[in-house]
């Protein structure tokens, strides 16, 4: 068995991917003004039945409930947990990165 790791990279890892969903949520919702669509085809679905808003935050209420189920699972499943919130931010991270640039690329037109 493994020793358990410090609660500190749990927290942070967590509290990063937390992070990255509202900053995409509110990025998707910004860049959505300047005419780009969707990419996500679930979300696009919602969004076209329920409207901008609510469409994205159900789909973000979804994700940052299933990542507060990992951490919430973390004894029972450390490596597991670990790898899925590391690789949660390893997409969601340039995600935003890249939301943000095509936020300002609007913005400059």
């Amino acid at each position: 068995m493994t020793p358990p790791l410090p609660p500190l990279i749990w927290i942070s890892l967590t509290g990063l991917n937390l992070l990255f969903q509202v900053f995409d949520g509110v990025l998707t919702y910004e860049v959505m003004h300047y005419g780009v669509g969707e990419a996500n085809p679930l979300v696009a679905a919602a969004i076209g039945a329920w409207g901008a808003v609510w469409g994205l935050v159900f789909w973000k209420l979804l994700a940052c409930t299933l990542l507060c189920m990992i951490f919430a699972m973390r004894h029972r499943l450390q490596m597991m947990g670990i790898k899925a919130l590391t690789l949660t931010a390893a997409v969601y991270g340039p995600v935003v990165f890249l939301s943000f640039c095509e936020l300002f690329l609007q913005i400059g037109r």
